[in-house]
């Protein structure tokens, strides 16, 4: 196996270059200006070798003398921004009683956007990373360059690279929370809507659904399983009556799990425009626990993803990374999410 690349140093730099390392530190970083001269050309090569090398000096840790910032960067990528907002929330808060202050920027799903992030957080002497990412996998193999040779990044749900810190909410177990819910109320046909046919996270929450539906022997026909066309997380009203449509009028599904709070309760509203009661005729549940649940009528049975939980996990490895006191085999820590039960089931 391949041995990632170390930081390159100034005395790589100086070595390559055949000129004296107090050369490279002043042309780079402007050290010994009165004891050091160099000719034009020399600076020209130094700037070349550096550039070659990827170079990133870390002008936080020249600043402050190698002493700690505080400061963990954060990298959001998601579409997801109600719920990654609220858990960004909680780390926040977890950091400030931990004596931590956060830098965050969003990467717009953008591998290059990541990358420059990532070198301006370890530029400023960032004492750890946390990237929070939804789970897609179209540039993950881009990710993987762009993390190899970087310490002290926790990444969230799933590594990018072998060994890296993770934290991540177990999606399998909230689908077997709603099902055995939903089936020890009496329901017979549960069906689950995702609002992409490609997200890997929808895969993972399908797969979740058809083995614990198949385990409580329940229909898994794939009739009861409605993927958004439209392939985003806001519901139109075409969609709604759509998946109404197909779920419930067509296959006779009296449950529906839907793929967050907001499809949840514009469920809820069409099923009402349609002629049915919840839950009478159908229980809908929903996912994330946004304050909308709690305020709809009736309000939503759906999954508290335990912000405050995961924060302490974040801040836990963010701190054990930090000291490198960080064991192999907790690397990965799991959240279980929690089934709130309302009054739509």
């Amino acid at each position: 196996m391949a041995q990632e690349p170390r930081k390159v140093r100034l005395l790589d730099i100086a070595n390559k270059a055949g000129v004296s390392r107090a050369a490279v530190g002043h042309i780079l970083n402007n050290s010994g200006a009165d004891c050091v001269r160099v000719s034009e050309a020399t600076r020209e090569k130094v700037l070349k070798i550096a550039a070659e090398l990827d170079y990133r000096p870390n002008r936080a840790a020249q600043r402050l003398r190698g002493m700690p910032t505080k400061i963990i960067g954060v990298v959001l990528d998601t579409v997801n921004l109600a719920v990654f907002s609220a858990r960004l929330a909680a780390i926040e808060a977890e950091a400030h009683n931990r004596g931590y202050r956060l830098m965050i920027g969003q990467a717009h799903h953008d591998p290059d956007e990541i990358k420059t992030y990532l070198d301006d957080f370890a530029d400023h002497g960032m004492d750890a990373i946390l990237c929070m990412f939804d789970v897609m996998q179209d540039f993950r193999p881009k990710l993987k360059k762009v993390f190899r040779g970087r310490e002290n990044i926790i990444v969230h749900s799933s590594p990018i690279l072998k060994a890296q810190p993770c934290v991540r909410v177990e999606t399998s177990s909230a689908i077997e929370q709603l099902v055995d819910h939903l089936a020890d109320r009496g329901r017979k046909k549960i069906a689950i809507q995702l609002w992409s046919p490609s997200d890997q996270l929808m895969s993972i929450r399908s797969e979740a659904w058809k083995e614990n539906v198949k385990r409580r022997k329940l229909p898994t026909t794939n009739s009861l399983i409605w993927t958004n066309p439209e392939a985003t997380q806001k519901p139109s009203r075409e969609a709604i009556d759509d998946c109404i449509q197909k779920l419930v009028v067509t296959n006779k599904a009296d449950a529906i799990i839907a793929s967050n709070d907001e499809w949840a309760v514009r469920l809820i509203q069409g099923l009402e425009r349609h002629g049915y009661t919840v839950p009478k005729d159908v229980a809908v549940t929903g996912y994330d626990n946004l304050d909308i649940a709690d305020v709809i009528e009736p309000g939503l049975t759906t999954i508290d993803q335990c912000h405050a939980e995961y924060a302490k996990q974040a801040m836990d490895l963010v701190e054990e990374t930090i000291a490198g006191t960080i064991s192999p085999s907790k690397r990965l820590r799991v959240i279980r999410p929690q089934l709130v039960v309302r009054e739509s089931t």
